[in-house]
């Protein structure tokens, strides 16, 4: 099951708590996908967080080769007999890929309308923003980087679609609904990102930063949800690399402060 699935399913039973957010007739999709581009470039924590995917991608760079070329590579030891990992990551390429991530996200906005529930259409709406947004800025830096692939099987390979769509699904299911879904989708986007090395389709760099490519769509298009209980960022700490999380409180947290 995709993480649209498992979200069509939990929006189901908190379509309260998803309501209760809702404090205007949003604008028509296509309208506010050009809105949400437009935000992309002129947030200025979007910038923050394009240095440090930058930054994280630069520093996970010293272990391209060493993991392309090591036996975590499934396809580099396919003539070997391949590894024991193999059947753990397979699912990787398929629960990732555009069609079950962009696929997933139309189909739990139309359900939503059909089924007239707006808590499932609001989610779904915004997974197919992210979606949407998130593709097409990756297309975009692909073509102008033009990296190849570890396999060789063409110059695509930075920065990773699978590791951006997972990533920005992940954000839109942790603003909405916090730690709860927060927490097993960013490990589900995390096994994605990893499956792309497994399977020799991507360097370490091109899945860092196709998840700050990720995160910081995710984070743009939901600007309006102040109730968040934590960040989410790529970060470059001593050494390697990284995803930080970083605890925002809550309204109950405020009102005992006061």
């Amino acid at each position: 099951m995709t993480i649209q699935g498992v979200l069509a399913l939990l929006a189901l039973s908190t379509m309260t708590e998803t309501q209760g957010q809702e404090q205007s007739e949003p604008p028509r999709l296509v309208r506010q996908i050009g809105i949400d581009f437009k935000n992309v470039f002129t947030t200025r924590e979007n910038l923050v967080t394009v240095g440090v995917g930058l930054g994280a991608a630069w520093g996970a760079g010293r272990f391209d080769q060493e993991i392309a070329q090591s036996g975590f590579n499934s396809e580099l030891n396919e003539l070997n007999g391949g590894t024991a990992l193999d059947g753990v990551f397979e699912a990787g390429e398929y629960v990732g890929g555009s069609l079950a991530q962009v696929g997933g996200a139309f189909a739990t906005y139309g359900l939503g309308k059909v089924f007239h529930r707006p808590g499932v259409e609001l989610i779904g709406r915004d997974l197919v923003r992210a979606q949407v947004v998130t593709q097409s800025l990756t297309l975009g830096v692909k073509l102008l980087v033009r990296r190849e692939r570890p396999d060789g099987s063409n110059q695509a390979s930075f920065p990773s679609g699978h590791a951006s769509g997972a990533f920005a699904s992940a954000t839109v299911l942790q603003r909405h609904y916090g730690w709860k879904a927060g927490v097993p989708a960013y490990a589900v986007a995390g096994y994605i990102a990893t499956s792309r090395l497994n399977e020799g389709k991507h360097y370490l760099s091109d899945v860092v930063f196709g998840a700050a490519v990720g995160i910081l769509v995710g984070r743009t298009i939901t600007l309006e949800i102040r109730n968040a209980r934590f960040a989410v960022s790529p970060t470059l700490p001593p050494g390697g690399v990284g995803i930080q999380m970083t605890w925002l409180g809550s309204s109950d947290d405020s009102l005992r402060s006061r």
